[in-house]
């Protein structure tokens, strides 16, 4: 049926009426009515069955111009992160022009596609309720998730129903067209000096210049004035109170040539996954910090069930790339970093210092590798090019911590 407003007209909509069970009885009684009333020629009998059929009617008709004059959107954010509350926006519209709609329920179905150990369930969550909407009007109605793994949430189909106004028959708008929103990993902090410790033989900084801009940088700390200082930097105050003069450090900024390679290894698929998960936001948040600055050339690479890497930049569409490739990490019990390293490899087109985050000991991962990783890692070792980082130990997870 092609309806005059071509909002209405979308194939992805399904309307349907329906009785309810207090519908059933109605339609139950006034039969019996009926038939009592022309069998016995019970005059009242009849009149009885005339009101239900007419309340039947009523019913009807009013749930069949609720499903042919509404219609729906929903809004989703750009961005979703593990354990961080997203709002998901529905607008309903009434094209009536002269029906108001009364008592709505706006439904939406959520499947979780979890790619860590964690398991969400399927959800029809009821997201709101409209007390009414006018003619020719739209009422807007918000709703938060909070996610709780990784990976991709489906929101659909939606739906939008109503009883009203004697609950005989039920009216529902769906609109089957479905939407996915990527969870990202959740972002840790970084304390101060975090750059030196996940930067490679050199600091990770290229050999063309160290600064990308004209300011100082992150205040650092304080030493002693040394000969050949320049004035400017002494702190003042702090030398008036110790009597000898101080300058102040700054952290500059810099840009960064480097792979990171994600190890998503996990013992067991019983296994608890925390660490790895957090060698995970550890990358993501190491990726977006170093990739800030335009000047920086990262790669980022994940060794999971299977290998993934990409180019990471300062622009928002880039780093959502990379965000979602590490949303979709699927944890393995022998992850491909051969793979992972070989990509990395290919995409930054040179040689370049490595920092694996992983949530074991490089000595437990060489354990298991294959004689061509090992002999490559070993190279990278000797030449001072590889990083490794283990989440497991004190010395590596000191520098990241989870915001709470």
């Amino acid at each position: 049926m092609q309806l005059r407003n071509e909002s209405l007209n979308s194939p992805h909509y399904t309307r349907k009426v329906w009785l309810t069970r207090l519908g059933l009885h109605f339609l139950f009684v006034s039969a019996f009515a009926m038939l009592g009333g022309a069998l016995r020629g019970f005059n009242l009998l009849l009149v009885v069955a005339g009101l239900l059929v007419g309340a039947l009617f009523i019913q009807w008709r009013w749930s069949r111009g609720t499903v042919m004059a509404l219609s729906l959107r929903r809004r989703l954010p750009s961005d979703a992160y593990v354990g961080k509350p997203f709002a998901v926006d529905v607008e309903v519209t009434n094209h009536s022009r002269w029906m108001t709609m009364w008592l709505l329920r706006v439904e939406d179905s959520v499947e979780s596609q979890s790619f860590s150990a964690k398991r969400q369930s399927d959800d029809e969550t009821p997201l709101a309720t409209i007390r009414q909407i006018a003619p020719l009007s739209s009422v807007s109605r918000t709703t938060y998730f909070v996610p709780q793994s990784r990976g991709t949430l489906t929101l659909g189909p939606l739906r939008v129903i109503s009883s009203f106004p004697l609950d005989l028959l039920t009216a529902r708008v769906t609109d089957s067209q479905q939407a996915t929103v990527d969870v990202y990993p959740k972002l840790l902090s970084l304390n101060r000096g975090w750059q030196r410790v996940v930067a490679g033989r050199n600091d990770g900084v290229t050999g063309a210049t160290d600064r990308t801009g004209p300011s100082e940088g992150e205040f650092y700390g304080l030493r002693p004035y040394r000969d050949g200082d320049t004035v400017r930097k002494i702190h003042w105050r702090t030398s008036a109170r110790l009597d000898y003069p101080v300058v102040a450090q700054y952290e500059q900024s810099r840009r960064y040539e480097l792979c990171v390679i994600v190890d998503a290894f996990l013992e067991s698929p019983s296994a608890n996954d925390a660490l790895v998960e957090r060698s995970i936001s550890a990358a993501a948040t190491v990726v977006l910090q170093l990739a800030g600055s335009n000047a920086s050339r990262i790669v980022v690479a994940a060794a999971g069930q299977e290998a993934m890497a990409t180019l990471a930049s300062g622009s928002p569409d880039n780093k959502r790339n990379v965000l979602s490739l590490l949303a979709r990490v699927r944890l393995s019990q022998s992850p491909d970093l051969l793979g992972a390293f070989e990509q990395s490899a290919s995409l930054s087109g040179r040689s370049q210092d490595v920092v694996v985050l992983s949530p074991r000991s490089m000595q437990q991962a060489i354990d298991g590798l294959d004689p061509d990783l090992h002999k490559r890692l070993e190279n990278w070792l000797r030449r001072g090019r590889l990083r490794w980082l283990d989440l497991s130990s004190p010395a590596g997870s000191h520098w990241f911590e989870i915001i709470e």
